[in-house]
């Protein structure tokens, strides 16, 4: 039985809904739809709108300034609001066919941290290509981690400068503990891992500084404590496949949750946009200096 705190909050049908975050700027969801090549935006009074775009956007995120940060497969971008015109400002991983760019979030200094993802088709011998990275608001490039094969879970602890990250295949969530201009990025010891309930694709914190994790293939998403790694709350979903999560509405009070549709399972609440009442709030979404 799906959780009563549970809605759909659009039938979206989205090939990889990704990306999610509440915009401060106007008050609205906005994400996108990797595959389908489409950005896609509720508003506060629940009406929906959708962009096609020239490429897959793999990532969306605000800016400080008009528009937002996009990441294509192989480069970011700035664009305007209205999604009508893009500017590269750099590339990322020209020379490696078999990567894409997935997963970012805006981190606490302006910048943006991403990473990127092995596409193979070939999802048994995938090897661990792929890379993390932050994007400094003078547009310069740091690599920050090494072999991965799905970047994705990235969020910010509001203290003492925690960043999350999970390697999807891995099962893996791991804390490391960056310095002030992130030229510094230290494991900790504290590792989130799971049987059983899918694995993780994004993550976001709420007020209390706990970490949430959407469970692709594991039909549920979860808060895990930030100090033991103990599982605070599970809440089940209609979709096999939660994708990602943000905490939004007029109050940061309401916990957003997208989707995929895989191509072997016609189920048709894969794909759409979920929202849940937690009893929790999220953090304002930060916006970036690029």
């Amino acid at each position: 039985m799906i959780s009563p705190e549970v809605q759909t909050a659009l039938k979206c049908q989205n090939l990889i809904g990704e990306s999610c975050f509440w915009d401060p700027r106007d008050n609205s969801l906005w994400w996108t739809d990797i595959e389908g090549k489409k950005i896609w935006n509720l508003d506060n009074k629940n009406q929906s709108t959708f962009f096609n775009l020239p490429d897959r956007a793999c990532f969306i995120l605000p800016r400080e300034n008009d528009g937002f940060v996009i990441g294509f497969p192989k480069h970011i971008s700035i664009s305007n609001h209205n999604l009508t015109s893009f500017k590269k400002i750099c590339d990322v991983e020209k020379e490696i066919k078999e990567t894409r760019i997935n997963d970012a979030k805006v981190d606490p200094l302006g910048g943006i941290v991403f990473g990127t993802y092995n596409e193979s088709p070939d999802k048994r011998n995938r090897k661990p290509i792929a890379n993390l990275y932050r994007l400094s608001p003078d547009c310069s490039l740091t690599s920050l981690l090494n072999n991965i094969t799905v970047s994705n879970g990235i969020a910010f602890s509001q203290k003492k400068n925690i960043m999350y990250f999970a390697d999807t295949p891995t099962g893996k969530i791991r804390k490391f503990q960056y310095s002030d201009n992130f030229k510094e990025l230290k494991a900790l010891d504290s590792i989130f891992y799971f049987e059983g309930i899918g694995e993780p694709d994004g993550g976001t914190i709420d007020s209390d500084n706990n970490y949430w994790s959407a469970r692709v293939r594991g039909k549920c998403i979860i808060c895990i404590d930030k100090e033991s790694g103990s599982i605070l709350k599970k809440i089940k979903l209609p979709t096999e496949t939660p994708t990602c999560l943000t905490f939004g509405g007029s109050d940061l009070n309401i916990l957003y949750v997208t989707s995929l549709k895989s191509k072997s399972i016609n189920n048709n609440f894969d794909g759409n946009l979920y929202k849940v009442e937690t009893g929790l709030k999220g953090i304002e979404q930060m916006l970036c200096k690029i």
